[in-house]
């Protein structure tokens, strides 16, 4: 295989388009308006808590050290995102060095597909959990190859509770990092040559480093009615009637996000027998997350990024499957030109009509600065005592563009701001509310006040083009809910 593969392109070209991709990804990084979410998990880092009701904790703790390091800006926002890419790169070098040391290609390659694999480059270019839950998974399989490595006959503890370490980490990133661990103890239960593990205490021990770092979720949760394992296990998901066309959506979404020309390899990864120390510990894991995935896409809208840690156990051994140099070349063109088309979307303006394409994550990423100006003015026009929005994520971006936690979300459905915004406290005050085409003024929120005023309807325009259409109310009277 690796002789076949050292016929992609000479090797200095590869190295030379790694380094091209790698500063094209800093500049994504430095230039891209900040996404939606990111803004939510920004306040959620300024506002230090054990845990959070839609995620674990870790991104909020760097985000908050972040911001109290280098202030209220993109660069701090961005800059762990930044320092786990790097991490990334040389993870992937070490991982290399162990599954293929005889073949110098292999860590090339893989970087290359690293880089321009689309969901990959999504979850590593904003200030999302799945950037640390991609670090951590990388880490903690680097570990555990090493330990598998020397397993039965020269066991080095170190690097199984190294592991675990990591492991634990990816938990405090994502939930979905509990594949990971599942995928660990079915590959010792399943594989002959790690089944005597069961029986020593070191094992055990590693498990307990793993479990004991959740603490800090499982002490929020025990205090706060178990409100986030109920929002992941049920709460969060679509209703809607099960069926095939589920798993047929989600399939075709995740084709998109993997990339059709890669799906190739990775079956091959994932069905092919024998291979690389670790390999037998990636594929039960990938398996234990797609077939996961895919079942859960049967009962309710399943988002592609979900199955992340099966992308990111197969990464590593991908490079060993790519037989022809075609199907290589096709896969880096593809990425490459979602790349830019992001890079553009999301940096210079929009490449389509974001309103006719429904497509609020293009409309969020423009006209904040000036909607946030309109907001003060119109706050201090009529001495509103707060500003509001209709839902977490405009709450959030606008609170970002002002520079302030004041902002908060009255949306009826629970989230993080619940546990910030005390009800009792503003009774009785006037709020300037912000709504858009994308989160309307609801009834349950006009319901929260004795008055509503509509003071300007405007259209958000960038490059000349209408983005997004936003409203300023002044909410008189808030209502506190009876709890």
């Amino acid at each position: 295989m690796p002789a076949r593969m050292r016929s992609i392109a000479p090797l200095a070209a590869i190295r030379a388009l790694v380094l091209v991709l790698v500063l094209f990804r800093l500049l994504l990084l430095a230039s891209t308006n900040v996404f939606q979410d990111e803004a939510y998990y920004w306040m959620w880092g300024q506002h230090p808590a054990l845990s959070y009701f839609d995620h674990p904790p870790l991104n909020a703790w760097l985000q908050s050290l972040s911001g109290a390091l280098f202030g209220w800006n993109k660069f701090a926002l961005r800059l762990p995102v930044v320092l786990a890419f790097l991490a990334d790169l040389v993870l992937l070098r070490l991982i290399s060095q162990r599954i293929a040391p005889a073949w110098p290609e292999h860590f090339w390659l893989t970087l290359l597909l690293f880089l321009v694999t689309p969901v990959l480059f999504v979850v590593t270019g904003w200030a999302l959990p799945d950037y640390l839950l991609l670090t951590c998974a990388l880490a903690a399989l680097y570990f555990l190859v090493c330990f598998i490595d020397g397993w039965p006959h020269a066991p080095r503890w170190r690097y199984l509770y190294l592991g675990a370490t990591c492991l634990g980490l990816a938990g405090l990133a994502k939930y979905n990092a509990a594949f990971f661990g599942i995928g660990l103890a079915l590959y010792v239960v399943l594989a002959p040559r790690m089944r005597p593990l069961l029986a020593r205490p070191q094992l055990y021990l590693a498990a307990g480093i793993a479990v004991a770092l959740q603490m800090p979720v499982l002490v929020w949760n025990l205090t706060e009615g178990f409100a986030s394992y109920g929002f992941v296990l049920g709460d969060r998901h679509a209703v809607r009637v099960p069926g095939l066309e589920g798993i047929r959506g989600w399939l075709m979404v995740s084709m998109v996000a993997v990339g059709p020309f890669l799906v190739v390899p990775m079956l091959a990864f994932a069905l092919r027998r024998g291979g690389a120390a670790g390999t037998g510990l990636a594929q039960v894991t990938f398996w234990l997350s797609s077939l996961s995935m895919a079942g859960l896409s049967y009962f309710t809208a399943t988002l592609f990024h979900w199955n992340l840690v099966a992308y990111v156990v197969a990464l590593p051994f991908l490079a060993l499957h790519l037989k022809w140099r075609w199907l290589a070349w096709l896969h880096i063109l593809y990425g490459t030109t979602l790349l830019v088309v992001v890079f553009v979307n999301f940096s210079i303006g929009p490449l389509g009509d974001p309103v006719a394409m429904d497509d609020e994550a293009t409309s969020w990423a423009y006209g904040w600065t000036e909607t946030a100006e309109a907001v003060r003015a119109a706050q201090r026009e009529h001495g509103a005592d707060f500003i509001a929005t209709t839902d977490y994520t405009s709450a959030s971006l606008l609170g970002f563009a002002l520079g302030t936690t004041g902002v908060t979300s009255l949306n009826p459905r629970r989230d993080q701001y619940d546990y910030w915004f005390d009800t009792t406290a503003h009774a009785g005050e006037d709020a300037i509310l912000y709504t858009d085409i994308w989160r309307t003024l609801r009834e349950e929120v006009r319901a929260r006040f004795t008055e509503i005023v509509l003071l300007s309807d405007e259209a958000v325009i960038h490059q000349g083009r209408r983005v997004n259409q936003r409203q300023l109310y002044l909410a008189k009277g808030y209502i506190a809910p009876v709890e």
